[in-house]
C-alpha cells in the first residue's frame, strides 16, 4: 500500500465552501492533472475529440499576484473525469522565462505531471524539510463554463525541486474549489474514458528516476519498473524496452513524459470510437489499446478496462 503522509491525500474525501451553501463531496486522486503542451490550442481540442474525449471550451490560464488575476500566456482545454483530468495546452508567451518554455524547446507533448494535495502549505513544508529547495507556492485560477456550477475555480501550486528530475514539469496542487473543477461531460466521453490511471516515463536510468520519485509522499514501489500512488501506476522505461512496446515515435527520447493511460469503462467501444475516426489503434499483449504520439498530438495514449 501507498504510504500516507498528511497534504498528500490518496483518494481523499475534501470539502470545500465556495460561495454555496453546502459544496459537494469531492474524491480526489493522487495525480490530479497531466497536461499535453503545445501552441495550437485549436489543434489539441481537435485532435483530442477524434480520439472520443469532449474537451471543455478552452480558457485563459490565469496567475495570481497580489490576489489580482494576471493571464500566464496558455489557454487551456480540459478532459474532465470524476477524479482527474487532462489539461490540453496551447502556450501563446514567447516568453523564454515562461514555466513551459523548457519543455516545448524539446517538443510538443505530455510534459505537466500535477500532484494533488489537500494542503500545498504542508506538503511545501515536508519536502522543504528533506533539506530540498522548493519554489515558493503560488496561485492561479480559470473560469468554468462547463457543467452545471459555473465560476472562477481556484488552486493553489508549486513546483517540484529541480533536483527530482527533468522528465517534465511536476508540481502539486491544490483544488480550492473541486466542485467547480471534476464535472465529468453530462453523457460521458464517447470513447468511455472514466480516469487518470497512470503515466510512463522514458529514462536513460528507470532504477535512478524511480528512486528520485520515491521523494514523494504516498509512493510505493510495485517492481523494478514501477512505482504506484494508490492505484495510480507511473512506469519508467529505457528506451531500447519503450520501443520494443510502442515503437518510439520521433522526437521520443529520455528523459520524459512518454505519455499516460487512461481508464475506460468498455474496451470494445473505444476501439469502435476510434477506428470510426480512421484512428489508427494498435493492442497491447494484455488487451489494452494505444494510440501513437504522431496521433496525440506527442504524447502515447493508452486506453485500459483494468
Amino acid at each position: 500500500m501507498a504510504r500516507a503522509a498528511e497534504g498528500f491525500p490518496k483518494q481523499a474525501q475534501v470539502w470545500h465552501q465556495s460561495g454555496m451553501e453546502s459544496a459537494p463531496q469531492i474524491k480526489t486522486s493522487a495525480i490530479d492533472h497531466l497536461g499535453v503542451v503545445g501552441r495550437d490550442i485549436g489543434a489539441l481540442v481537435t485532435t483530442y475529440t477524434r480520439l472520443g474525449f469532449t474537451p471543455t471550451e478552452p480558457v485563459p490560464l490565469m496567475g495570481l499576484v497580489d490576489g489580482e488575476p494576471v493571464p500566464l500566456g496558455q489557454d487551456s482545454a480540459h478532459l474532465i473525469f470524476a477524479d482527474s483530468y487532462v489539461e490540453l495546452s496551447g502556450v501563446t508567451s514567447t516568453d523564454p522565462n515562461h514555466h513551459l518554455a523548457p519543455w516545448l524547446e524539446r517538443r510538443h507533448g505530455l510534459h505537466i505531471l500535477a500532484f494533488g494535495s489537500s494542503d500545498a502549505d504542508t506538503a511545501h513544508a515536508m519536502l522543504t524539510q528533506q533539506g530540498l529547495e522548493v519554489p515558493a507556492v503560488q496561485g492561479a485560477s480559470r473560469h468554468v463554463t462547463y457543467g452545471t456550477r459555473h465560476g472562477d475555480a481556484k488552486f493553489k501550486w508549486f513546483k517540484a525541486p529541480d533536483s527530482l528530475g527533468d522528465e517534465g514539469f511536476v508540481c502539486l496542487v491544490e483544488q480550492v474549489t473541486p466542485d467547480l473543477v471534476f464535472q465529468p461531460p453530462e453523457n460521458g466521453h464517447p470513447n468511455g474514458a472514466l480516469s487518470v490511471t497512470g503515466v510512463t516515463l522514458l529514462s536513460d536510468d528507470p532504477a535512478e528516476s524511480i528512486k528520485r520519485f520515491e521523494a514523494y509522499p504516498g509512493a510505493a514501489p510495485l517492481n523494478e519498473t514501477q512505482l504506484d500512488f494508490d492505484g495510480q501506476v507511473l512506469t519508467f522505461l529505457d528506451q531500447s524496452t519503450f520501443t520494443d512496446h510502442f515503437e518510439a515515435s520521433p522526437g521520443l527520447a529520455p528523459p520524459a513524459f512518454a505519455g499516460f493511460t487512461v481508464r475506460v469503462a468498455d474496451i470494445a467501444t473505444t476501439r469502435a470510437v476510434l477506428e470510426r475516426s480512421d484512428v489508427a489503434v494498435h493492442e497491447t499483449d494484455t488487451g489494452d489499446l494505444w494510440v501513437s504520439p504522431a496521433d496525440a498530438c506527442g504524447s502515447l495514449l493508452i486506453f485500459s478496462a483494468r
